[in-house]
């Protein structure tokens, strides 16, 4: 017989984060989540002070990191902590990629990041505040 396991999952921004690992299973090392992407998602040109590394799986996914852009359909893409980044779905049919972010905080701040946007543009202070306390700069595009 075969057994599902309730995968622990949530919106974000036109994508579906799917938790694959967290810092608790890696002791502290690493989380890991899938972004199950729709056609548009997008996430905001950012820093993170951690490093972080976009593996396409299914579909085509502009990743943009420092100076580079590049259609990525698969394969890895790593981003150094500190260095200014985003992704987007243009391709207009569903994409999915496996994202491994180094240490503890990003599974929470992109359950935080859920809970902001879930009813449209979140309130300019709660982001601030939000990014600010998960080592986040979320950078004009």
């Amino acid at each position: 017989m075969m057994m599902t396991q309730n995968l622990d999952s949530f919106p974000l921004m036109g994508a579906q984060a799917v938790v694959l690992a967290t810092a608790d299973d890696t002791r502290e090392a690493w989380e890991q989540f899938e972004l199950r992407l729709g056609p548009g998602a997008r996430s905001p040109r950012h820093t993170l002070t951690a490093d972080k590394l976009f593996h396409v799986v299914a579909g085509t996914v502009t990743i943009v990191a420092g100076e580079s852009e590049e259609s990525v359909s698969d394969g890895p893409v790593f981003v150094p902590a500190g260095t200014p980044h985003c992704y987007r779905n243009d391709s207009g049919v569903p994409a999915r990629m496996v994202v491994t972010v180094t240490g503890r905080g990003q599974i929470e701040f992109l359950r935080g990041m859920s809970r902001l946007t879930a009813d449209g543009p979140p309130d300019p202070a709660a982001l601030a505040a939000h990014t600010e306390a998960h080592g986040v700069a979320i950078l004009p595009a």
